[in-house]
């Protein structure tokens, strides 16, 4: 009997060490995969997209409105190449 008891104190104490490097594992986040090339072209593209629509609010109601709103139409225009690009790459699959 007293074998038994050894082996259950034994396998606490196991378990015991082993609880933190488990529970460590368990909430690890994993690490984000790097961006393709097509994805950083996009989000470079997503990022002119923004800054096009705030000079547009910057200029808008001026005369500058006008080349503003086109600067927007062009940038808003390769996005959407890009991600047709994409889209169509993942579509041959």
């Amino acid at each position: 009997m007293s074998s038994l008891q050894e082996a259950e104190a034994r396998a606490a104490q196991i378990v015991k060490q082993l609880v933190p490097a488990l529970t460590a594992e368990l909430i690890k986040k994993p690490e984000p995969r790097p961006l393709t090339p097509q994805e950083e072209a996009i989000m470079i593209a997503c990022g002119e997209v923004g800054r096009a629509v705030d000079r547009f609010d910057a200029v808008r109601y001026t005369a500058a409105e006008r080349r503003a709103r086109v600067c927007v139409e062009t940038a808003a225009r390769n996005l959407r190449k890009l991600i047709d690009l994409r889209e169509a790459k993942h579509a041959r699959k």
